[in-house]
């Protein structure tokens, strides 16, 4: 967010006092640590305690499923696809809405009610229909309430409540997509095994959202008005044109993320056919697993540096900043970014479309619902 927002620098600050992202980062961790008691008290029948290296043998035997394998590479892709946004926002919401912290606070305790209800609603009334048009659904929601943004670009609606309803709004949608995931996870882990694979798949899924933070940034290079407030607050149609551009460029990715639909079965029954199958492609399942620790061992390091040495190291384009000098080249950050897109869209393609170029499956729309 704005550097203005702290309450040392902007005078229309809700309070005068913050936080260091140092001091936040160590709340959490405490919060954390006192859960920790809490599962001394959990009860676990015992059991004979097996060999580690056992238990790894016979879980890269499970690896090696193509309904693991395959489940894991959606949910890496559709998250890095799926998870760009428009990183403009915050700033022109501070610009153009006069978006208050505390408005600002609320719209995220507001998200998380509204992501518990979805969550509830789709356990109750959604465990049996598809996943594939669950996300359809969820998606194209998303793009309408986000598109709804233009309204504002264009001064047709600039009110700081209009945009909390419509980002709430699409916060619930969220919640469809990450339902549909879950499910797959679960029915593709065999017994035994259900807790390290929904862990392995949902580590590699989050640990890829920093990729999607640096794309979302390295586009603000194509729009260079929109990278500070006082470019915002010349509001001219050409920044307004550069905003509409950067939103309809974001949600054109974020819908691209439909196009690997075809790696995540419709429902439990297809889940566990696919499991029955018994397609076993340890070179996929390898590459499934590396690619994987890559995204982890990346995003541990943008974590770590942006936080631990933010005064230091985050303005680095590679690591999602702006450049910490004019001359710092944007070559290795496009090539990350290159690399990223040719990961998402050339794994699909060769798990979805190539099978078809060559006659081994029949091509049908059907296969994305």
């Amino acid at each position: 967010y704005p550097d203005s927002w702290c309450h040392m620098k902007c005078t229309a600050a809700a309070y005068n006092f913050g936080l260091t992202i140092l001091q936040y980062v160590l709340i959490i961790a405490a919060v954390n640590l006192a859960s920790i008691p809490s599962y001394l008290i959990l009860h676990d029948d015992k059991v004979t305690r097996e060999k580690f290296l056992g238990i790894m043998a016979s879980f890269w035997k499970v690896m090696q499923k193509r309904a693991v394998w395959q489940v894991m590479l959606y949910s890496m892709i559709s998250n890095i696809t799926f998870n760009v946004y428009i990183a403009a926002k915050p700033t022109a919401n501070f610009v153009w809405l006069n978006l208050s912290t505390l408005q600002n606070q609320i719209l995220n305790i507001v998200e998380s009610l509204i992501f518990f209800v979805g969550l509830s609603m789709i356990r109750k009334f959604g465990l049996n229909f598809s996943w594939r048009k669950l996300i359809w659904m969820g998606s194209l929601l998303v793009t309408f309430f986000n598109l709804l943004y233009l309204l504002i670009v264009y001064n047709v609606l600039r009110n700081a409540w209009f945009y909390i309803f419509t980002d709430v709004s699409a916060t619930f949608m969220y919640s469809l997509n990450f339902m549909a995931s879950a499910f797959a996870i679960v029915e593709v882990s065999e017994p035994g095994f259900e807790a390290i694979t929904y862990a392995l798949v949902t580590t590699a899924s989050n640990a890829v959202l920093p990729l999607a933070s640096v794309i979302s940034y390295q586009f603000m290079g194509i729009f260079p008005d929109l990278n500070t407030q006082e470019g915002l607050a010349k509001d001219t149609p050409s920044v307004r044109n550069q905003m509409a551009f950067l939103v309809l460029l974001v949600e054109i990715i974020n819908l691209t993320s439909l196009v690997s639909l075809p790696m995540l079965p419709r429902q439990k029954k297809e889940a566990q056919e696919l499991m029955k199958k018994g397609e076993n492609l340890s070179a996929w399942a390898k590459f499934t697993l590396i690619s994987g620790l890559i995204f982890l061992i990346y995003s541990t390091l943008v974590t770590f540096f942006t936080v631990a040495g933010a005064n230091s190291y985050d303005c680095y384009k590679i690591l999602g900043g702006p450049g910490c000098t004019d001359s710092e080249s944007s070559v290795p950050v496009y090539m990350l970014i290159g690399a990223v897109f040719l990961y998402c869209y050339g794994v699909n393609f060769m798990l979805t479309f190539w099978p078809m170029i060559k006659g081994r499956e029949q091509f049908s729309w059907s296969v994305f619902v």
